[in-house]
């Protein structure tokens, strides 16, 4: 019995829009044609996903990779440009969710992210989220790993003391859910085409538990 969940966020609880990052930029005069692939592809965005370098060396790695003499705002705004879509009808249904489970919160997101995150999703929501709907959100940057790497879900595991037989993963990526079962967690993989709510019963328990 599955007593413990853990939520992916970009995907099943918001959609994001990688290519606005991309129009952000060009709209700021930046000349690659897809700035984002380059700071993923130099390996820059999961070191500091990982918190492997601050925000100071990203800002002029960033201004260094792209060739460009954006201010640090701008970038930032860039790199949070990316939110889609971020449904009330899954606020209500994390709210409702926590009353029969411990739910807790996984994303891979570098500070800047994470921060806007928490705020933007506070103020769609109109109340603090990341606090109220999970037990604890974990961001890659404050525990210093990513998804899918076994540490990131011993970390939750070993905090809470949780059953990994008895907590689940929903995750939009295989491999991320391929690292939960490494773990010994149960995992699922929430296909595009369906929704978050469409896992859980009128009552908010899992429909396949």
């Amino acid at each position: 019995m599955i007593k413990n969940i853990i939520f992916d966020l970009c995907g099943p609880v918001i959609t994001i829009d990688l290519d606005l990052i991309d129009q952000r930029f060009h709209a700021l005069g930046v000349g690659a044609e897809k700035p984002y692939d380059l700071l993923v592809g130099s390996g820059l965005t999961e070191r500091f996903e990982s918190d492997e370098i601050s925000s100071r060396v990203f800002f002029d790695e960033v201004r260094s990779l792209l060739g460009c003499n954006l201010s640090d705002e701008e970038i930032t705004d860039c790199w949070n440009t990316l939110i889609t879509a971020f449904p009330m009808s899954h606020v209500e249904l994390l709210k409702g969710v926590r009353n029969h489970y411990r739910t807790f919160l996984l994303s891979n997101s570098d500070e800047i992210n994470a921060l806007f995150f928490k705020e933007e999703l506070g103020r769609r929501a109109g109340f603090d989220f990341t606090g109220q709907c999970f037990e604890e959100a974990f961001f890659s940057h404050a525990i210093g790993c990513r998804k899918p790497s076994l540490q990131a879900f011993s970390h939750i595991l070993n905090k809470y003391q949780l059953n990994p037989e008895e907590t689940l993963m929903i995750d939009d990526r295989e491999g991320h859910c391929e690292g939960a079962r490494k773990a010994g967690l149960k995992a699922l993989r929430l296909d595009p085409d369906t929704d978050l709510t469409q896992l859980f019963d009128e009552d908010f328990k899992l429909k396949n538990d």
